[in-house]
């Protein structure tokens, strides 16, 4: 794996300039291909870091917790996608519904909420076919009518959704 090798050489020039090694079980090449070599070994360092806190910290959470703060981490990140329409659109939705969903509902929606925003938001509102990955997920279907139904789009409606969302 040419990646793996890259970072191998890559950890071992950081490591003779302060950083520590990372771990490689996990590593994909960067998504950036404008990194130095060294400049992805830190970035794969402080991922690593990161990751493992987050680890950490779940470890010590009761289940309940866990299943909190998982909604929401949902509602935020529907809430905060960087495009007006989908936050709306994704926030709304997300506050309204995801407290109530089940756990096969909440991996559906992870599903989701892992695709890109411009692709999640045509796929909700039809604008394109939505991919065999999705097709049969039926919280596709619930968005696609809470799309058409809620009016998010409506400019005497936006400003209402808006606030009853906290998405201002």
């Amino acid at each position: 794996m040419k990646g793996i090798r890259i970072l191998r050489s890559a950890v071992v020039r950081a490591q003779n300039v302060g950083y520590h090694a990372c771990s490689l079980v996990n590593y994909t090449p960067p998504l950036l291909r404008d990194l130095t070599d060294q400049q992805a070994a830190k970035v794969q360092c402080i991922n690593d870091k990161l990751r493992g806190r987050h680890i950490e910290i779940e470890a010590t959470m009761n289940s309940a917790e866990r299943d909190f703060a998982r909604r929401k981490r949902m509602i935020y990140r529907s809430k905060q996608r960087g495009w007006l329409e989908a936050d709306i659109l994704m926030g709304s939705w997300a506050v309204q519904y995801v407290p109530t969903l089940t756990e096969p509902q909440l991996d559906e929606y992870e599903l989701i909420l892992n695709e890109e925003t411009i692709d999640i938001f045509n796929f909700i509102t039809g604008k394109d076919a939505l991919p065999p990955r999705l097709e049969n997920l039926s919280l596709m279907k619930e968005l696609q009518a809470y799309a058409l139904k809620s009016k998010v789009f409506d400019p005497e409606r936006y400003e209402e959704i808006k606030k009853t969302s906290n998405l201002t």
